[in-house]
C-alpha cells in the first residue's frame, strides 16, 4: 500500500510540474489593442556567465555551495544559421507558467526586441489574451495554476505578460485541432488513459533498474494537515517543486503519450507559423513556450532550418533568495 501511495504522490507531482511548463489554458476571444513597443533600456548590467552544455538544458535549479536550492531558472537560448549567411536570429524562451513578478517583468522587457514573438495558448484561432489576463477561469488547468499561484506565493504568466503587444503572434493549436490530431492517431479517452498509465509505470521500472548504480532521490513525505498550520508551507512546497523540475527528463517524465499530445503536436503547429514569419522577412524571432517544449524545438530548428546554438542565458523564475535588478536580456544574448 505504501508503494502505491508513493507512486501516486510522484505521479501527482510530475503532473503539476508538467502543467507548469506546458500551457494548455484557453481564454475568451477579445479585440487586440496595444501601444508601440518601447525602446529597450540602455543600461549595462554586469554580464552573467554563459554556458553551452553538451545537452542543452532549458530549466534548472541553481544551488549554493552547500547544495541548497537558491532559485529555479529557465533558459533563453539563441540560434543562428550554420552557414552564417543570414542575419536571422531565433531565441527559444523557456517558461514556467507561474513565477516571480520580477521574472515576467524581465521577459516583458526582452520581448520588445523581437520583430515577432510567437507564443503558446491552446485556444481558438483569433483569441487574444487581454492585458492583465483572465479575471476568472473554469478551465481545469487554469484552476490548478491559480491554486499553485496562491500556495507558492507566485504570479500567473497570463496575468503578468503583456500579450497585447503588436509583435505578439499566436502560434499554437486550437482545442478542436488538438482533438483532431488525437483522433487521427486513433486515440480515445480510454486509450489515452491506458497509454499514460503504461508510460508512467514503464518510466518507474526504468528508474528502479537504475537505482542500483545511481542513487534515487526519494520524495519527502508530505503531510497536508501539518502544512495547513506551517507558516513556511509555501516555501517548502516551492523548493520541492523546483527540485522536481531539476530531476526529471526533458520529455516531462510522464512518457511518450503526454509528450506527443502536449509537446510534439503543438510544436509542429508553432513552426508552421514560424515558417510564415520567415517568408515575411522577419529577422529577429522569439519563440515563447513552456520549458518542456524546448528540446523538441531545438532539434527541429537544427535539423529542419539549419540553425546552431550561439548563446545560452539563465533567467531566475523562482527566486528563493535575494531579489535582483531587471537586466537587458536581449543584449546579454549577443556577447
Amino acid at each position: 500500500m505504501m508503494h502505491v501511495t508513493s507512486l501516486l504522490q510522484r505521479f501527482l507531482i510530475l503532473l503539476l510540474a508538467t502543467l507548469l511548463t506546458t500551457n494548455t489554458s484557453s481564454v475568451s476571444s477579445q479585440e487586440r489593442s496595444a501601444d508601440d513597443s518601447r525602446q529597450a533600456t540602455k543600461s549595462k548590467p554586469a554580464k552573467p556567465a554563459f554556458a553551452k552544455p553538451k545537452k542543452t538544458r532549458f530549466i534548472q535549479v541553481k544551488r549554493n555551495k552547500a547544495g541548497e536550492a537558491e532559485s529555479l531558472q529557465t533558459a533563453v537560448v539563441r540560434y543562428v544559421p550554420v552557414s552564417g549567411e543570414s542575419e536571422l536570429i531565433v531565441d527559444l524562451i523557456g517558461a514556467v507558467h507561474v513565477g516571480d513578478r520580477l521574472y515576467y517583468q524581465k521577459l516583458n522587457k526582452l520581448f520588445e526586441n523581437y520583430d515577432v514573438l510567437l507564443y503558446e495558448l491552446v485556444a481558438p484561432e483569433g483569441t487574444v489574451i487581454p492585458k492583465g489576463g483572465r479575471t476568472q477561469t473554469t478551465n481545469l488547468v487554469g484552476i490548478i495554476q491559480t491554486l499553485m499561484k496562491t500556495i507558492l506565493g507566485l504570479e500567473l504568466q497570463l496575468e503578468q505578460i503583456d500579450y497585447t503587444k503588436k509583435n505578439f503572434v499566436h502560434a499554437d493549436l486550437s482545442p478542436a485541432k488538438m482533438a483532431e490530431a488525437m483522433k487521427e492517431r486513433g486515440d480515445t479517452a480510454l486509450t489515452l488513459a491506458l497509454s499514460v498509465a503504461a508510460d508512467f509505470m514503464r518510466n518507474q521500472n526504468v528508474q528502479a533498474q537504475k537505482a542500483g548504480t545511481t542513487p534515487a532521490t526519494p520524495l519527502p513525505d508530505i503531510d497536508p494537515f501539518s502544512l495547513l498550520l506551517d507558516p513556511q508551507a509555501g516555501k517548502k512546497l516551492k523548493r520541492l517543486m523546483a527540485t522536481q523540475f531539476d530531476s526529471e527528463a526533458a520529455d516531462t517524465g510522464l512518457g511518450a503519450t503526454i509528450n506527443t499530445i502536449l509537446i510534439v503536436d503543438r510544436n509542429k503547429a508553432a513552426l508552421r507559423v514560424f515558417q510564415k514569419e520567415l517568408v515575411k522577412g522577419r529577422k529577429r524571432i522569439g519563440i515563447f513556450y513552456g520549458a518542456a517544449h524546448m528540446p523538441d524545438f531545438e532539434q527541429r530548428l537544427r535539423l529542419e532550418y539549419g540553425l546552431k546554438q550561439k548563446s545560452h542565458l539563465w533567467v531566475t523564475a523562482w527566486d528563493l533568495g535575494a531579489r535582483q535588478a531587471i537586466p537587458n536580456l536581449f543584449k546579454l544574448l549577443d556577447p
